[in-house]
């Protein structure tokens, strides 16, 4: 605001100052225009030059420091015009003080107005900016997922054995002779697309069933697990399982897959069943799923 006055390294040194540094400088600058305006004699005049450090003052300093900016331009001002035109009355000197608290102070209000428009536009700026990382990091992650293959079973049973260490599957998957029935159960799933599970509403049923991964640096970072709840193939699909491997948490990836799952099948009934309070939950709530019951232990969650 104030470059074609100031150098360049003067308004960077401005910006890194602080309050009283701020006022200093107003009140230096309202001195020397005042001297600037008593040596020019009645020929010539600084007084437009006062809003400088009224501005300063309303854009760096409070309201309190903009109205003792605003009085000392008035009273300057008055006190060069009374030295110049001593002939002039007290109604006279009254008056062109009033004026002139009015002109500086407009010239306060323009500069708070400017000010607060200039930072709700970096505020916008700045949440744009922000946004716009965040979709292009939600889009690289996106870019990751994939449909699981054979080759995967390893990688998939792994995540699912550290899933169960860490309390996120039944712990019965870390026995070798689980995890063993696990990988057959894996690919049979993945090469015919339909596997037997327990029916919610009892008694079991083969269901469609897919598997998504998540393959980052080379390795396959997550899976998540896809299946029907009935084997009449209906409209529904729940997200299963997740599992993100330990040195890929905290950087997006789970949400990356749930949020995959809401938009490939955004057609669908989609269902998830999750642990009340948890961090699974409050992705789903963000993604307007509603609770739909109880079912063993888990809060059922569930978006039409």
């Amino acid at each position: 605001m104030f470059r074609p006055f100031l150098s360049s390294a003067m308004v960077r040194r401005l910006r890194r100052a602080g309050a009283r540094e701020v006022a200093v400088c107003a009140t230096g600058l309202l001195a020397l225009i005042f001297v600037l305006d008593i040596g020019s004699g009645a020929s010539l005049s600084f007084s437009p030059f006062y809003m400088l450090p009224v501005a300063l003052c309303a854009w760096r300093l409070g309201r309190g420091a903009t109205l003792l900016a605003v009085l000392g331009a008035s009273g300057a001002r008055v006190l060069d015009f009374y030295l110049m035109r001593q002939r002039d009355g007290a109604a006279m000197l009254l008056y062109d003080l009033l004026q002139s608290a009015a002109f500086y102070g407009l010239a306060a209000l323009l500069t708070w107005q400017v000010r607060d428009l200039v930072q709700r536009l970096l505020r916008h700026s700045s949440s744009l900016q922000r946004k716009a990382r965040l979709a292009r990091h939600r889009h690289r992650l996106e870019a990751t997922i994939r449909r699981a293959v054979l080759a995967d079973v390893p990688a998939i049973v792994q995540l699912t054995t550290l899933a169960g260490e860490a309390g996120g599957f039944d712990a019965a998957v870390t026995d070798s002779a689980r995890q063993a029935t696990l990988a057959d159960a894996f690919r049979q799933g993945i090469t015919e697309g339909a596997a037997m599970r327990e029916l919610w509403t009892g008694g079991q049923s083969v269901v469609p069933i897919e598997f998504w991964v998540s393959e980052m640096d080379g390795e396959l970072a997550a899976y998540m697990m896809v299946l029907g709840l009935d084997g009449n193939k209906g409209p529904e699909r729940e997200l299963h399982a997740v599992s993100v491997a330990p040195r890929f948490r905290q950087r997006g990836v789970g949400a990356a897959l749930v949020n995959f799952f809401c938009t490939h099948y955004q057609h669908r009934s989609l269902v998830v069943a999750c642990h009340a309070g948890s961090l699974m939950m409050q992705m789903l709530q963000r993604r307007s799923f509603q609770p739909l019951g109880d079912h063993r232990g888990y809060q059922v969650m569930a978006r039409s």
